[in-house]
């Protein structure tokens, strides 16, 4: 087996000893290595394989040689523990939509570190969105990545674009899945970023209906919230 350079150690064995999901500062102190031997040695292993960075200058990387299908979401808890994931494909894992994203999307706080990722649609949202939508968030970081909730998910997206812009119809949605709590989401969802309190189930009716985006009169506040 081909050792490292310097050492008697392979990085088989040194992977061995990492979690799936791990900190370049993490290997620093495994192995008491500088910060200059641990950005050679990640360089070497990227350049087999053995690891994949996060992205960005996240310094989080998953350890293929423990997982070849790496929990991204584990290192977007790591990399950015603000993370709540939005739009359709919190709709679709609540059982609302089939339709499927490339990349899912999440919102951060502004303010925060972000980085840049090939597995997340990363955007900034404002300490008042939060506040906005703290009712609809569901979830604990420690455990899994926090969503909104499916009836505040559609909400944020009508508030912030409208249909077919935003990537669903009204028949794209599974109506059959929506329930009286759904219901009761939808309207604090839309008194929360002050949209019209239109009825989800009366948007069913129209393959191709419309919900505004907002009450004209309430515009700037509800602008102001989704900053």
């Amino acid at each position: 087996m081909k050792r490292e350079m310097g050492t008697q150690i392979s990085a088989f064995e040194r992977l061995r000893d990492l979690p799936a999901i791990f900190r370049a500062g993490e290997v620093m102190q495994q192995f008491r290595w500088t910060s200059k031997t641990v950005s050679h040695y990640l360089y070497l292993w990227k350049r087999r394989g053995l690891v994949q960075a996060f992205g960005g200058h996240s310094d989080i990387y998953a350890n293929l040689l423990v997982d070849r299908n790496p929990d991204w979401e584990k290192a977007l808890r790591c990399a950015m523990p603000s993370a709540v994931l939005i739009g359709i494909d919190a709709l679709r894992r609540a059982g609302w939509t089939t339709q499927r994203v490339q990349r899912p999307t999440v919102a951060v706080k502004a303010g925060l570190p972000v980085f840049k990722t090939d597995h997340f649609e990363v955007i900034r949202r404002s300490a008042a969105w939060f506040e906005a939508v703290r009712d609809g968030i569901v979830g604990d970081s420690r455990e899994g990545l926090r969503l909104l909730q499916p009836a505040w998910a559609l909400a944020d997206l009508l508030n912030q674009t409208a249909w077919g812009v935003c990537g669903l119809w009204p028949d794209d949605i599974e109506w059959s899945q929506i329930s009286k709590d759904d219901e009761i989401e939808w309207r604090c969802a839309c008194a929360s970023f002050v949209l019209p309190g239109t009825g989800l189930m009366s948007m069913a009716e129209s393959s191709r209906s419309h919900l505004p985006r907002i009450l004209p009169k309430q515009s700037h506040q509800a602008k102001r919230a989704s900053r």
